[in-house]
């Protein structure tokens, strides 16, 4: 039968799981059951080998190739330990970020290409240190913060975090004195946070680095929690199917469920007693990946799911991949696919929409497959609608989700396909709030 085998260290699940285990025949391979994790798809440093490892049993036979790219030449090493598993070890010599690919009968595996940050050891970032960073038992809508040293380096901080529902924020950089900085952040959901801090560009030793909001039990556990049900296996054109994710046992996490295959799909995800229970109606016959992932970027045992269709072509389309999300974050247990209700509109005129403040990294920047964000404060600027757009140089934005955080503040979170030049308008009511209609640059 199959097993899950979950691995943690300090309570955190180690890079890979938790794993499945197949006792006896296997069933179905392919790229999607390789399984890989390691310090070297996280972070490494130019001149020192960064390592990861691949486990292939699950996948049955077949090609396994990998590639780095990025602004150096890769020298990569490969050891097949006969197991089923291998090791990795890649050395490159320039800072900067680099594509790691890995793929399995010239199919990527499940979230491949992966962004590496390779930081220099020559530059001024090695010289700083973190203190005070506490790594886990953080509470939500509680500020955490933590100092940065620059031990006598010169030049600029900046702070990113991934929240574990996948979106990405600002951190709140403020002078303590002239060689200290503190970072500061409010979590507004339980799981696992990575935190991104550059000096002048480049990650300081240990970025980014790892914490856990919520203590163990009420954090979201990928690793109690299973899916099932006739549309993991397959269905046909046209007509719904479905499946349960038993998040019983699992404690409170964010749940993701993207369906990748030929056809865009019409997604729902409504609670149910074991959970909830995930309906897609798919549009073009073929192969579709269901990943599950919860309480972060993990993905659940089993996932990705391999579901064929069948029947006739409903679409005009004829892609090969198209993908459908759908997000449900753990405080509301309501899937994000739209904006909260708003309140009734009254007449407002430019001063309460000029209350408005926005902040964030996606108000000027965006890139191609991420989930970019920023916040709108309107807690200042009375009772309206609030209205977001994106308009693209070819096709729409793929996706905006707005999130009440509470008391008028606001997250949103954006997706887009294409590179290019985008146009975010944010309004409040009739009106623009300051800087609207924002130019996004996606490189």
């Amino acid at each position: 039968g199959v097993y899950r085998v979950s691995v943690k260290y300090r309570g955190q699940h180690v890079p890979g799981s938790p794993f499945q285990f197949t006792v006896g025949p296997l069933g179905e391979g392919g790229a999607h059951k390789v399984r890989t994790g390691g310090p070297g798809l996280e972070r490494a440093q130019a001149g020192l080998p960064a390592e990861f490892n691949i486990w292939t049993r699950e996948a049955g036979a077949g090609g396994l190739s990998i590639a780095v790219e990025g602004p150096s030449k890769a020298e990569i090493a490969f050891e097949d330990r006969k197991d089923g598993s291998c090791g990795v070890s890649y050395i490159v010599q320039e800072p900067g970020d680099y594509e790691v690919s890995i793929k399995f009968n010239d199919d990527h595996i499940p979230d491949s290409p992966f962004i590496v940050p390779v930081a220099s050891p020559s530059d001024d970032a090695r010289q700083l240190t973190v203190t005070s960073l506490q790594e886990s038992g953080l509470k939500i809508n509680h500020p955490a913060s933590f100092a940065v040293c620059l031990n006598g380096a010169k030049g600029l901080i900046d702070a990113k975090v991934h929240s574990p529902s996948g979106a990405l924020e600002e951190c709140c950089v403020t002078e303590i004195d002239e060689d200290k900085y503190a970072v500061r952040f409010i979590p507004r959901e339980n799981g696992i946070y990575l935190i991104d801090v550059k000096f002048n560009g480049s990650h300081i030793p240990g970025s980014p680095f790892k914490i856990r909001v919520g203590e163990p039990g009420q954090t979201g556990d990928p690793g109690m929690v299973s899916a099932s049900g006739p549309g993991l296996e397959g269905g046909v054109t046209g007509v719904q199917t479905d499946f349960v994710v038993n998040t019983s046992k699992a404690g409170p996490g964010a749940l993701s469920v993207s369906i990748d295959g030929p056809s865009k799909v019409k997604m729902e995800c409504l609670e149910c007693a074991e959970g909830y229970l995930v309906s897609y109606t798919p549009l073009a016959p073929g192969c579709y990946l269901v990943s599950v992932k919860y309480g972060g970027p993990y993905h659940i045992a089993g996932s990705p799911f391999k579901a064929k269709v069948t029947g006739q072509h409903l679409v005009s389309s004829h892609s090969l991949h198209e993908t459908s999300t759908v997000l449900v974050e753990p405080s509301s247990k309501a899937p994000l696919t739209a904006g909260p209700p708003p309140p009734a509109p009254s007449p407002q005129g430019p001063a309460e929409a000029a209350k408005v403040v926005a902040k964030g990294l996606g108000l000027s920047k965006a890139f191609v497959g991420q989930k970019n964000s920023f916040t709108l404060d309107c807690s200042k600027a009375g009772s309206n609608m609030l209205l977001v757009g994106v308009q693209g140089p070819a096709v729409p934005c793929e996706e905006v989700l707005v999130k009440h955080l509470g008391a008028k503040l606001y997250s949103v979170v954006y997706l887009l396909k294409d590179k290019g030049s985008y146009t975010l308008v944010v309004k409040w009511g009739e009106d623009h709030i300051p800087g609207s209609p924002f130019h996004i640059s996606v490189p």
